[in-house]
């Protein structure tokens, strides 16, 4: 078989990509809204028999009129309680150290230094830091940025949506007759894996989300539940390392407005909702398909954390399962396990003489 063509024309695409990183952000987020909701576009427009135009539209409004409701309901409180942790971190933190090391000073370099002061200055570099001129305009131009890139995202996904299948169609009608079949056998197969976990993480995200508001509000009574709900549904996308600092943010709220007695429970909580959205939820809403080892899912993490930030952190596990799909359709085993056999039925005894 030749490869020629193919490898070099891969190796422009890398090259390309490399390139371009700087403004990859919005194509990629964009891409990732379309992958998720192409499936349900595509059921809409089977049932209802409209073009496919009308239906993405009629999604869209869904979509901002649901932001809305939320933003009206949330948005107020919301903000309230993440400057109002923000602000009080510090005093979270020292509360924490206060009570690990059961002393109202720490020893650091040969220096004694109260918790007290340890929270004042991080409490002043914060205020510093907000305040300065400088460091403002810093954050409007961030701010300014986001919302373009949320734009190019939203046109992105637009025509993604739109033109997707035929993209897909276009391409594989490129390759080779003799090797399209089994083209379309491995991107089916991804298109499974990765359509079910997309859909799965903005599920996970909500529920979780929710969940943690309801036990660590209403029952504990936790400050800042809002806020910390929220932050533990988006750290939820992170694998393995986003947890941890949900239940890390959690736990030192919890100790400063409770004591241990409140965080212990706090981060039992955490380890109860880990283990069933691990063993439950995650089967039943997402599949057991992205199923890879959790030496592959740190690597694929911590990569993707170093070539692409945060983003890359996020889309490290989708594109090794991805790439675990295509490793099994060259590389397939040897000696596959064969499937369990069925127990032979009884025997018939023979008819009498």
């Amino acid at each position: 078989m030749r490869f020629g063509p193919w490898v070099l024309l891969v190796l422009v695409a890398l090259v390309i990509l490399w390139a371009a990183r700087g403004v990859l952000a919005p194509f990629i987020v964009g891409g990732v809204i379309a992958y998720a909701f192409s499936p349900v576009v595509q059921v809409a427009q089977q049932r209802t028999g409209w073009p496919r135009i009308v239906v993405i539209g009629i999604g869209y409004l869904i979509a901002v009129a649901i932001l809305i409701v939320l933003g009206l309901l949330l948005a107020e409180p919301a903000s309230r309680e993440f400057a109002t942790l923000a602000t009080g971190g510090p005093d979270a933190i020292a509360d924490l150290v206060r009570g690990l090391i059961g002393a109202d000073s720490i020893t650091i370099g040969g220096q004694v230094h109260s918790v007290t002061e340890i929270a004042d200055a991080l409490e002043s570099q914060i205020s510093a830091l907000l305040g300065s001129p400088g460091d403002a305009l810093h954050l409007a131009r961030e701010i300014g940025s986001f919302l373009l890139d949320s734009f190019l995202a939203i046109v992105v996904s637009f025509y993604l949506l739109l033109d997707g299948p035929h993209l897909v169609d276009r391409l594989t009608l490129r390759v080779p007759q003799h090797r399209r079949e089994r083209l379309t056998s491995i991107l089916s197969h991804i298109h499974l894996i990765l359509g079910r976990w997309m859909r799965g993480q903005l599920l996970l995200i909500a529920l979780v989300a929710a969940v943690t508001y309801v036990i660590l509000g209403p029952i504990l009574h936790v400050p800042h539940s809002l806020a910390i709900a929220i932050l533990t549904g988006i750290l939820e996308v992170i694998p393995l390392i986003g947890p941890l600092i949900a239940t890390a943010i959690a736990g030192t709220v919890a100790f400063s407005s409770g004591g241990p007695t409140l965080a212990l429970i706090v981060v039992v909580v955490y380890v109860v909702i880990r283990q069933i959205e691990d063993q439950i939820v995650v089967p039943i809403v997402i599949g057991r398909f992205v199923h890879l080892h959790p030496v592959v899912t740190i690597f694929a993490v911590l990569v993707g954390l170093s070539v692409y930030g945060l983003l890359g952190g996020l889309l490290g596990v989708p594109v090794a399962a991805a790439a675990m799909v295509v490793f099994n359709e060259f590389f397939p085993p040897d000696n596959p396990e064969p499937p369990p056999e069925e127990p032979a039925p009884p025997a018939e005894e023979p008819a009498p003489a």
